[in-house]
């Protein structure tokens, strides 16, 4: 009857056992708890917000710069483009120099000339010329490639060009050149004009 008791009272104490005691909730305290899914999804959207925003500040910079440069002036076009050319080719030598460049009006003609000696030690080959028509509202009106006069010029040899363009009424009120190598780069050119040189 001793034993019955014992046992009836450990059965009791097993059975009244705090829920605490358990071995799956001795496990689940153990473990360490889980951070909350929430707050990694909440980081993704800020990266992502920030990254948008820098790239909308990127492209409105660019739609800035790029409407700064169709109001200006094409003169003031054409020299911040000279200033960044002559940057970026600052380490070449200049090949040739420019020794004349005038224009006249004569029988409703309007004719460009210019002069250039090579200044190098080796042939030049194949050099172009381009010339741009500026209207008064810094607009371009035309291009026109003109040939040099020699299709080479050797060290210390001198050739030119000339253009004429026919009845002309007053649609252009100023012009630029840049010399080029034919289907090639713009070459870098040095200035030898005499401040008052005259067309001929």
């Amino acid at each position: 009857m001793v034993l019955d008791k014992e046992s009836n009272m450990d059965s009791q104490s097993l059975a009244k056992a705090p829920a605490s005691l358990t071995p799956d909730t001795a496990t689940s305290k153990v473990s360490a708890p889980q951070a909350p899914a929430f707050v990694t999804l909440q980081r993704r959207p800020l990266m992502l917000t920030d990254l948008l925003r820098a790239l909308l500040l990127i492209l409105t910079v660019a739609v800035i710069a790029g409407f700064s440069l169709i109001l200006l002036p094409q003169q003031t076009v054409d020299k911040m483009a000279q200033f960044l050319q002559s940057r970026y080719e600052a380490g070449q030598p200049e090949k040739f120099a420019l020794l004349y460049l005038g224009d006249e009006i004569k029988d409703n003609k309007f004719q460009v000339r210019g002069v250039v000696r090579n200044i190098s030690t080796s042939p030049i080959e194949q050099l172009d010329v381009s010339i741009r028509f500026i209207a008064q509202d810094g607009s371009i009106l035309e291009t026109t490639v003109v040939r040099m006069s020699k299709d080479v010029i050797g060290p210390g040899e001198i050739a030119q060009f000339e253009l004429v363009y026919p009845n002309y009424a007053m649609e252009f009120s100023s012009y630029a050149v840049e010399f080029k190598q034919r289907h090639g780069k713009v070459l870098p050119y040095k200035d030898l004009r005499s401040t008052q040189t005259q067309a001929d």
